[in-house]
């Protein structure tokens, strides 16, 4: 199923346009009292090359729009303090969520180090601060791993929560500077899954918000392309997007009760195509929704519908028993 072709699905449809060269994916959005707010990762979309060079270019611009998604402003958020001071973001923050907390816009990010041939994603939180990200916090890995990507945050009674993954369902709290796990405080049943998801391990993709009496996220499974179809693009069409469609995206509207138990999910669903595609985004405002997503590391869009065409997706009930 595809996002923009169900019935009454699209209010709106606008693409997010950056002052630079670089590519541009995987925006995020939140909405503020004056309008919205979207941060955008721009790329260069040019393979690594060598052992010691700067590796992939990544910068994250913050824009903000009216309630009518006019553009108010554009700027290029200054990450070089933290590149300098902090080891775990040396070559850069990737895939930012945009988020508010006590009032001010935070970034949850993988941040990224390379070292000669391998390749380190850690989670850090960091906050805006006059055109710049300061005051990083290096969040380590629950299980010692080396690449930690797509933790998915929720404020919730001006605590922060983080989503580590939805199936199974894990989900920390940050308090005093450190991670504990949510379940014991909130009575979070780990058991629950999003059945039936086959070979499922669903990672995280937007913030999860408030909807109604409880919370909603957008996630995403991430499965192999037919090994037909990928040999035929290889070898017979020589597809020149072959790497941005040798693996397919499938997103989940899921659906959690106030204490981040699983209730519902959608069918899968891909926004517009087949191959890579992300959503790093999803804001309320009234009966208003906005899904910000990327189309194959390019392009950036932010789709309005509205809530009730929303929740008509939303149909699969998890069972509780599991």
């Amino acid at each position: 199923m595809k996002l923009i072709e169900c019935p009454d699905m699209m209010v709106r449809m606008q693409e997010v346009h950056l002052p630079t060269s670089l590519a541009f994916c995987n925006p995020s959005i939140v909405a503020g009292e004056e309008g919205w707010w979207v941060l955008v990762r721009a790329l260069d979309p040019l393979p690594y090359h060598g052992t010691q060079q700067e590796c992939l270019s990544s910068e994250n611009w913050l824009l903000h729009y009216a309630d009518d998604f006019t553009l108010k402003s554009t700027r290029k958020l200054d990450d070089q303090k933290i590149r300098q001071t902090c080891p775990s973001a040396r070559n850069g923050l990737e895939d930012g969520r945009l988020f508010l907390w006590k009032g001010e816009l935070w970034g949850l990010f993988s941040g990224f180090r390379r070292e000669n041939e391998s390749f380190y994603n850690t989670m850090i939180l960091a906050r805006i601060r006059e055109g710049e990200w300061a005051d990083p916090v290096v969040l380590p890995s629950p299980h010692c791993h080396d690449r930690e990507k797509n933790w998915m945050p929720c404020v919730r009674e001006d605590e922060l929560y983080l989503f580590y993954s939805t199936q199974p369902l894990e989900v920390y709290v940050y308090s005093g500077g450190e991670l504990r796990p949510a379940a014991e405080k909130l009575g979070v049943n780990p058991k629950s899954r999003i059945a039936p998801i086959r070979g499922s391990l669903l990672s995280g993709s937007s913030q999860v918000i408030p909807w109604e009496d409880g919370w909603l996220a957008v996630t995403h499974h991430r499965r192999k392309a037919p090994l037909l179809k990928k040999l035929l693009m290889k070898h017979i069409t020589r597809d020149s997007d072959y790497q941005l469609k040798k693996v397919l995206f499938d997103h989940y509207l899921l659906r959690f009760d106030e204490a981040f138990n699983l209730l519902q999910r959608s069918e899968a669903f891909q926004f517009e195509v087949k191959g890579v595609e992300f959503c790093a985004g999803i804001a309320t405002k009234g009966q208003r929704v906005v899904i910000s997503y990327g189309v194959r590391d390019r392009i950036s869009r932010l789709l309005e519908t509205r809530v009730d065409t929303l929740n008509s997706l939303i149909k699969v009930q998890v069972p509780r028993s599991e």
